[in-house]
């Protein structure tokens, strides 16, 4: 059932030991067709009689629309030693031209129906699949025949043009430098050591790069016939769409495809660990530890069995992550967090249960005793009654939970999701079918079944891996010694679990409504209570029983002061403090017991402290007397300050080995004139110390101001008021936000501004930044420049990526601040070797100059606002889009305008308005050069501008 398939990397699904009566998966046929189970029924499955598989289903969300989905069965995990990349390299070159699509028109003819390059088209290879993603804004005749017409073309009739390839090879190799970080090393390091004995262990999608480098026309010939095989394709099809339809043109599309070579037959081994223990240490990998329990992969077939043993599985593992979460959120941790997962096949090569947590490196030991007898203790014990409840009432909410929004579930994730089950040879069922299935037997699990499916998941010694940012290893007889000693050490008394009760339900008098108008055009009520609280209600049909509410505090980050500035990235773990009459455990603890849907974070934006929730209909109170106690009552707690110290230098050490990340953090604040109260990632030293003051200096004042509130989603103007009445629009009046300097001053460089990352050696990014006014400034030009961008965008694709090679994705942006006054820009920029510099600059100075000669033409000028156009009108049809939104705007009543006219806006703006947004700000002018790089020794630098380099 679909609610388990996100298994691969977050492990979240359940193993299961063989059984010898229990039939076994068919790869290549839908599940329901050989369990005599009944699939979604609002799905129509279809196989060809050349094997082909399709899955077609009518859905309204949003109204209008399709997402179009091919998956063929291969990945790396069927490459041979020299094809390592080479499925990773097809789904490059299902770009570059086929039988009846020239090179380079694929992109173009998709952004002429309003699909941006990335978002909306794209593709993706793992070990055992590649994926081909089509999402188009409108579901006509033309949407689905262009998504059939390149499905066809990447089946069986790609080019693989010899000139195309060498040129990908330049991309590829871009997309390998960007992969290589240390967690992806950490990841490969922690796989191998799991799954030693597999195939999966020294085959990557990405590859090697001898074999990049060796590739030719006939070796991916090779693999693409023998792996893009009508047998091994699936199609899906979800939206706005007749599926009659659909299904008699996939019929008369590929009816004729036929398979030019036999299916090969692939071992990917079994896992057998030959060392108990393993590590990786890098700069910049995250600290971690994991015990995994490693058995073959769970072939069974889908029956009810099989699910049932899979749901009681979860509910075990849901009870120690009870646990492991109540532990990690008291005071004096050892460990950041932990988490036990189970899958029953990773990626086709084994299954895993896992336990997996983060620690400082020097408490790495404590927090493996601590982690071990947490789960030791439960497999002695078992299961206390109040926990087993706490996890079946969490499972039953999420279920129905589900089952009572699925109407309005959209038709990507649907698409995703079938994708998913046909690749992990799952049942397709709806969440309807799921709660009508799994919620009565939720309700009969009882603690001797949990109890005997914790023992059998846990039977047996773990391999224990263990990752670090510290460039000295532990060794492997201190890692064997402490995996033997946490597991040899005595367990004390079972502790009982306490009963909470919820304290949060009078927040004062409660407050009259003193006003209430309504706004038309853009559907919202704007409600004004007695004590100055504000609400703005704007009712959806979007997303059915889910509702997303915005709490504005204060002035945000243009209210604090210089020398508490470089302490604003600590406000994220404020939720973690509580509150004054419950920790963040005990409020965690009282949800799941009770049933309740209700969330809080926070973010420090530029105008207000936001805190946010998600709830259902049925909890809106209790989520907004979450928020209001976290708002009247923080807590302020020192669970917050340790997680803020633990977590400080892991974060700050990730940055500093992120070539990307380095030059996003050192760009950003260029683009803020430096002020650290606008700077988004913090620097290095920044992280490093952090006192049990901050967050009460940062929040406390800022927390005791009036509030103004948004709420969107399946909810009443009424239900609303009732919910801010009885919370935030009780007791006194607050004072307003004081006014704050939201004022940005940028000062053109002078000379290139280098950043020096820890990664690997050749990895770059340089980037080029023009400055634009604000978007109030000048409306008009912000819009023209988002078109330029856009124009520059699908240039710069053309050329530095598809016929130079130099980077796999050009970076092209136009900013137009709606917060910060006089802040805005237009920027490009790639991820290349610092030996490229030079000619990005020149090819970028020539397609600006270029631009600003002469108008684009009417089919390049349709191409660039399309996908803008189409991409505003969804958002239109986005919860989320529409918080934050009227969260802005509830400080910045310009907002209105801009959200109301910017589809519109966007067309307005002609071939004209381009050529002179460029001439006016990018020809002809010096732009902020900033560059990312490793500090060792390179060749050709820098792009020169006229100046020499400094560095920041």
């Amino acid at each position: 059932m679909k609610n388990r398939v996100i298994l691969a990397s977050l492990l979240l699904a359940s193993s299961a030991p063989a059984l010898a009566t229990a039939p076994l998966q068919q790869p290549g046929r839908w599940a329901q067709d050989y369990t005599e189970r009944k699939a979604d029924p609002a799905v129509r499955f279809g196989t060809l009689p050349n094997g082909l598989r399709y899955a077609i289903q009518h859905n309204e969300t949003p109204s209008d629309g399709v997402a179009m989905r091919m998956r063929i069965g291969s990945g790396s995990l069927q490459e041979r030693d020299n094809e390592q990349g080479f499925a990773h390299f097809l789904e490059h070159m299902a770009f570059r031209g086929s039988t009846n699509v020239a090179d380079g028109e694929v992109v173009h003819m998709l952004e002429r129906q309003g699909l941006k390059f990335g978002p909306d088209t794209n593709a993706t290879t793992v070990p055992d699949e590649t994926i081909y993603m089509f999402n188009f804004p409108k579901g006509d005749a033309t949407a689905v025949d262009t998504g059939l017409k390149l499905f066809r073309e990447i089946g069986e009739r790609l080019n693989l043009a010899p000139a195309a390839i060498d040129a990908e090879k330049g991309v590829i190799l871009s997309e390998e430098r960007l992969r290589d970080t240390a967690q992806y090393r950490m990841l490969k390091a922690s796989v191998s050591s799991m799954l030693e004995g597999t195939r999966l262990t020294n085959r990557w999608p990405i590859g090697t790069l001898d074999t990049i480098k060796a590739a030719s026309h006939d070796g991916l010939e090779r693999f693409y016939k023998a792996n893009y095989r009508p047998d091994n394709a699936t199609i899906v099809v979800v939206g706005n769409i007749d599926p009659t339809a659909i299904e008699a043109k996939i019929r008369a599309a590929f009816a004729d495809w036929k398979s030019a070579t036999p299916a090969e037959t692939i071992d990917f081994g079994t896992p057998k660990p030959t060392r108990k223990t393993a590590e990786f240490n890098a700069v910049g990998a995250p600290d971690q530890l994991s015990l995994n329990w490693v058995a073959p992969t769970d072939r069974r077939a889908e029956t009810e069995a099989v699910d049932r043993e899979i749901l009681i599985n979860r509910v075990g593992l849901m009870v120690l992550n009870q646990r492991l979460a109540d532990r990690a959120m008291k005071a004096g941790s050892p460990f950041v967090g932990a988490q036990a997962a189970s899958v029953r096949s990773l990626l086709h090569s084994g299954s895993v249960t896992s336990v997996s947590l983060s620690s400082t490196p020097e408490k790495w030991r404590e927090a493996l005793d601590t982690v071990s007898v947490e789960q030791r203790m439960l497999l002695r014990d078992g299961v206390q009654p109040g926990e087993l409840q706490r996890a079946i009432t969490t499972m039953r909410t999420a279920l129905q939970s589900k089952a009572a929004s699925e109407s309005t579930r959209k038709s990507p994730d649907i698409a995703d999701e079938i994708i998913r089950a046909a690749n992990g040879d799952e049942l397709y069922t709806s969440d309807a079918q799921d709660a009508a299935f799994l919620v009565p037997m939720l309700d009969k699990v009882t603690k001797a079944d949990v109890d005997s499916a914790l023992r059998t998941m846990f039977a047996g010694q773990p391999v224990l891996f263990r990752s670090s940012s510290l460039s000295t290893a532990a060794g492997e007889a201190v890692l064997a010694s402490a995996l033997a000693d946490a597991y040899a050490a005595p367990l004390g008394a079972e502790v009982k679990e306490a009963t909470i009760a919820w304290p949060y339900t009078s927040f004062g008098k409660p407050g009259a409504v003193v006003s209430q108008t309504a706004d038309a055009k853009l559907g919202v009520t704007t409600v004004k209570f007695a004590n100055g609280t504000r609400l703005i209600v704007k009712p959806t049909a979007f997303e059915k029983q889910k509702i997303q509410v915005a709490v504005s505090v204060g002035n945000g980050r243009a209210g604090v002061s210089p020398e508490y500035a470089k302490k604003l990235w600590e406000t994220q773990f404020y939720p973690l403090g509580g509150t004054g009459k419950l920790s963040l455990g005990e409020i965690t603890q009282w949800a799941q017991a009770s049933g309740k849907v209700a969330t809080v974070n926070l973010e420090a934006g530029s105008r207000a402290f936001v805190l946010r929730g998600s709830t259902r209909p049925a909890d809106l109170l209790t989520q907004m007397q979450l928020l209001a106690a976290y708002t009247r009552d923080p807590g302020f707690r020192t669970e917050a300050f340790e997680k803020a110290k633990s977590f400080g230098p892991m974060l700050g050490g990730q940055i500093e080995a992120n070539a990307g990340a380095v030059f996003a953090r050192g760009s950003q604040a260029l683009m803020v004139g430096n002020d650290p109260r606008f700077r988004v990632l913090p620097n290095f030293n920044d992280v490093l110390t952090v006192n049990s003051a901050d967050l009460t200096e940062l929040l406390k004042s800022q927390l005791a101001t009036q509030a103004d509130i948004v709420m969107v989603g399946d909810v009443t103007v009424a239900d609303a008021i009732k919910a801010t009445e009885a919370t935030f629009g009780s007791g006194a009046a607050l004072k307003p936000a004081a006014d704050a300097p939201t004022i940005v001053n940028v000062q053109p460089a002078k000379a290139p501004v280098l950043f020096f990352h820890k990664g690997r050696a050749d990895q770059a990014f340089y980037g080029e930044y023009f400055l634009l006014p604000d978007y109030f400034a000048d409306p008009k030009t912000a819009n023209a420049a988002d078109v330029a961008a856009s124009v520059l965008q699908a240039r710069l694709v053309d050329t530095v990526r598809e016929k130079l090679g130099l980077t796999y994705s050009p970076m092209v942006d136009a900013a137009a601040s709606l917060e910060l006054k006089g802040q805005g820009y237009l920027t490009a920029g790639i991820e290349t070797p610092p030996a490229n510099f030079t000619a990005f600059h020149n090819m970028l100075a020539e397609q600006i100059k270029d631009l600003a000669a002469k108008p684009v033409s009417a089919d390049e000028l349709a191409r660039a606002k399309q996908p803008l156009i189409e991409g505003q009108r969804k958002k239109l049809e986005n919860n989320g889009y529409w918080l934050a939104k009227l969260t802005q705007l509830s400080r910045e009543p310009r907002v209105r305008d801009q959200l109301l006219g910017e589809a519109e806006a966007i067309a307005a703006v002609s071939a004209a308005d381009v050529q002179a947004t460029i001439a006016r700000f990018a020809a002809g002018k010096d732009p902020i050069v900033a560059i990312s790089q490793s500090p060792l020794p390179q060749t050709s630098a820098v792009a020169s501008t006229g100046s020499t380099a400094m560095k920041q």
